[in-house]
């Protein structure tokens, strides 16, 4: 994560390309929104956007010194003599670049949603920054009470009232700003809107919602695009050594283009094909309406309605990916396409069958579900009502949601 320069973001060639433009013009906005689904690699290239523009070797990296010297001699350029004309990216070999590397460099503020109690945030802090430098593939996992405090955004006021140590200037990471309350935002109202020649903002958030208008309207915002199928199986196969292929598949499809996602997932315990069979066993009674059959196993699946959202979610996805393989195999899709390829024998039927139209209809039934799950729903009655509408064998259990839903809404 550290390391990365702009040039290697995965699967973000566009945000690449723009950033880099910036980094070999000079000329910075006052603060940039980095927005897009979870796990697409956001923060890793606002510390690569940063590294960039810290680096010596860049325009107008070095501070300038316009005061006099004691014996009157020429001010100094604000480049260094070994700055490289039109350098767009880190060079990684300067001093500047080595700080960064590492997250110290005296004008490279990083900061980030916290937990637990105020009196060991600094231990948090700095084990999360050797658990960034040791593991080039670190995923940040909150638990729900994680949040930017307002201890953070205070301390990190007052050192934006110096001028930077180093470099001329000094770049601010805010990851998942979202996470910040009410009053954090006005705090860094006026600074995000007049940071001043010597400050770049650069913020991060999956829920642009949650950030208010008036910070939304005071940045530069750059999108960031979920991450490929084929992307995300590469990354897990040679950079995680994930193993065999069958797991490589089924975290690829399941992380819906969020690489951060496969990676928290695959040391799952069940494991991903025993999670995978639970949700599949689900489909029998739904299939063949079985009320009562069916309010059982979801029962005993949900653990009576005590079951976490994310479990809850990866079975309405692995019902997701059943329903995919059926529409592809009805498309003559090549069998490397397929997820479930050792349940080939039984999708083939099922991909004679149905036609397109329903197999559209009840994966918008299984989306409106997965939407429906950030809200405070109970895991059991959601589980039982989506099956019964997929299943669709009385009045009014077919019929389509009132209206097709995106999965991310920013």
């Amino acid at each position: 994560m550290l390391d990365v320069k702009l040039s290697t973001l995965l699967g973000q060639p566009d945000v690449s390309a723009f950033l880099r433009g910036l980094v070999a013009r000079g000329r910075y906005a006052n603060a940039y929104l980095f927005h897009g689904p979870a796990g697409v690699g956001k923060c890793t290239a606002a510390l690569a956007f940063a590294r960039a523009a810290l680096c010596e070797r860049v325009a107008g990296a070095a501070p300038a010194d316009s005061s006099p010297s004691l014996f009157d001699a020429a001010p100094a350029t604000a480049r260094r003599p070994e700055a490289a004309q039109g350098s767009d990216d880190a060079c990684g070999e300067c001093r500047g670049c080595r700080l960064s590397s590492t997250l110290q460099h005296p004008d490279l503020k990083f900061v980030f949603p916290l937990s637990g109690e105020e009196k060991t945030l600094d231990e948090t802090i700095v084990s999360t920054y050797e658990t960034m430098r040791d593991d080039p593939l670190h995923v940040f996992q909150y638990e729900k009470a994680a949040s930017i405090r307002i201890s953070q955004t205070r301390k990190l006021l007052e050192e934006l009232g110096y001028r930077p140590h180093t470099a001329s200037r000094r770049i601010v990471v805010v990851r998942d700003c979202d996470r910040m309350r009410e009053d954090q935002f006005s705090a860094l109202l006026k600074s995000v809107e007049e940071p001043g020649a010597s400050t770049v903002w650069v913020l991060t958030t999956s829920r642009l919602a949650r950030v208010p208008v008036t910070i939304r309207s005071r940045c530069q915002r750059v999108r960031f695009a979920p991450l490929s199928e084929a992307l995300i199986r590469d990354v897990l196969r040679d950079a995680a050594g994930v193993a065999p292929d069958e797991k490589v598949r089924m975290l690829a499809a399941l992380a819906g283009g969020s690489l951060a996602r496969a990676l928290a997932m695959r040391d799952a315990e069940p494991s991903m094909k025993e999670q995978r069979d639970s949700a599949l066993a689900l489909l029998a009674p739904a299939l063949e309406g079985d009320a009562a059959k069916l309010w059982s196993a979801v029962q005993k699946l949900t653990g009576f309605g005590r079951t976490g959202r994310e479990r809850l979610r990866l079975t309405l996805e692995f019902l997701q990916l059943w329903l995919r393989d059926i529409l592809r195999l009805r498309h003559g899709a090549p069998s490397e396409a397929i997820v479930n390829r050792d349940l080939v024998k039984v999708l083939q039927p099922l991909a004679a069958r149905l036609d397109a139209t329903e197999i559209r209809r009840r994966l918008m039934v299984l989306e409106e579900a997965i939407r429906a799950i950030d809200g405070n729903v109970s895991a059991d009655l959601t589980l039982f009502s989506t099956l019964a509408r997929v299943g669709g064998s009385r009045a009014g259990e077919g019929a389509w949601p009132a209206a097709p839903t995106a999965r991310w809404d920013v």
